[in-house]
């Protein structure tokens, strides 16, 4: 069988953690495994060769292959370019049409010492946060701060809403049945709105266990109960906070990548940001593997190969 996949490699060395993750791949899934593999202009490169970050070319190629892998993106150097690192991701994505993300956070065995959590606190820790990708209109949603005044406006549609929920829910199909949404804070509008959303979705996943939390309960069973978590919806003005709780429970906070996918099945798969130190580059090549196994082939049996 022959998997298309699309690579973004970002800036500077992140095409090596592409290409040595893909080559571990390929020694462990030949010969019944067979990569069709093209490598576009994006970040850095592109803008020495188009001027632009995401250049039509790039655009125009990605739509024919299956799976996309961006490598990882130096947000400070783009001086040269019109646009930031930040607005051409999410500019690809409004192109992909992609419109909810999730992260995995898994403290595995030979990991548990990096959690700065206690041991019985810390072990069998898997869960998965949902949430939806970021927009143009989220860098400018009415939030602004004066010296005597501070505003922040944010705005739901049905549909956004709709999108970001039932793709939890559909994931907790697939794990552990249980989905704890994350409604913020009781006298938001938003909140009410979003909770609503919620009981009427879960009423066609009868299987799942669903739990109502707020922004402060659902971080302090983060850092109290990581454990009984499996999949957690949040709203995208509280996803920032949430986030940065779980990644910190693993000890590794900068190895928590992103994967997509959108209404086509297309898979985008987007490396952390990271400093390029060695250490934290195998890891990440390591969790790149892992990726490609589990998630693109479907082939979790095969994790044992690289001693997860």
């Amino acid at each position: 069988m022959t998997y298309k996949l699309a690579i973004l490699k970002g800036d500077k060395i992140a095409g090596d953690v592409i290409d040595n993750a893909l080559n571990i791949v390929k020694q462990i899934v030949k010969p019944e495994v067979d990569f069709d593999v093209i490598t576009l202009p994006f970040g850095e490169n592109a803008i020495r060769l188009f001027g632009e970050p995401l250049p039509n070319q790039t655009l125009r190629e990605l739509k024919k292959y299956d799976a996309i892998l961006i490598g990882l993106l130096d947000f400070d150097s783009w001086d040269s370019s019109l646009f930031s690192a930040k607005e051409a991701l999410i500019a690809l994505k409004k192109f992909l049409n992609i419109k909810v993300e999730w992260k995995t956070i898994k403290i595995s065995d030979k990991q548990i010492n990096d959690s700065p959590l206690k041991y019985d606190v810390a072990k069998n820790t898997d869960f998965v946060i949902v949430q939806g990708v970021e927009s143009f209109s989220d860098l400018i949603d009415g939030n602004s701060v004066l010296e005597d005044y501070a505003q922040d406006i944010i705005t739901y549609e049905q549909r956004e809403v709709e999108q970001v929920i039932t793709a939890g829910f559909e994931l907790a199909m697939r794990r552990q049945k249980h989905v704890t949404v994350v409604t913020g804070f009781d006298a938001f509008e938003t909140s009410k709105f979003w909770a609503s959303v919620a009981e009427r979705v879960s009423q066609s996943y009868p299987e799942v266990v669903v739990k109502y939390d707020l922004a402060t309960e659902i971080t302090s069973c983060i850092l109290q109960r990581p454990a009984n978590l499996d999949v957690v919806i949040v709203p995208r003005w509280i996803d920032h906070m949430v986030n940065q709780e779980a990644q910190q429970i693993t000890g590794l906070p900068a190895l928590i990548p992103v994967t997509m996918k959108n209404s086509k099945n297309q898979l985008l798969y987007e490396l952390p940001h990271i400093h390029h130190n060695l250490e934290m580059l195998k890891l990440m090549e390591k969790e790149l593997v892992k990726f490609i196994l589990k998630e693109y082939l479907n082939r979790p049996d095969l994790l044992d190969e690289i001693g997860v």
